[in-house]
């Protein structure tokens, strides 16, 4: 003799099927490895302060939100920038000379995650503007 199930039960164990399928795939995507914070762009706009020697301000894109830091790697001196109003820019005064490295690098907190820090990307001290070096001087 053969057990046939009603047309009620099969819908029942359809929809529990359907439902597990779907908790599994949430479950999975919540397991998903993330893509690391990248660092910010290297500065687009540097130049030597107007009001004081020695000193340059710097300027780049990160991402919305982020704490920007900068380090001068000749006089082992930094700065922190929050880019509190979230428009993805950071702006930053920093003690430098022409052709000094500077090491730049964001961090974001996430909600449930955790504080996130990107990799630190060098770059050289140079006069900039959004179009390009403004001159030649380093090697």
């Amino acid at each position: 003799m053969c057990y046939q199930a009603s047309p009620m039960l099969r819908r029942a164990a359809l929809h529990l099927a359907f439902v597990l399928a779907l908790s599994l795939l949430a479950g999975a995507a919540c397991l998903s490895p993330t893509l690391p914070l990248p660092p910010p762009e290297p500065a687009d706009t540097m130049r030597p302060s107007a009001e004081a020697e020695g000193v340059w301000q710097i300027s780049g894109n990160c991402m919305p939100g982020a704490r920007v830091s900068v380090f001068n790697q000749r006089t082992q001196r930094g700065v922190i920038e929050d880019d509190t109003d979230g428009n993805g820019r950071y702006h930053v005064e920093i003690e430098a000379d022409l052709c000094d490295v500077l090491v730049v690098w964001q961090e974001l907190v996430n909600e449930g995650n955790g504080e996130e820090q990107s990799e630190p990307q060098a770059f050289v001290v140079e006069e900039r503007t959004p179009l390009g070096v403004v001159n030649d001087a380093c090697p």
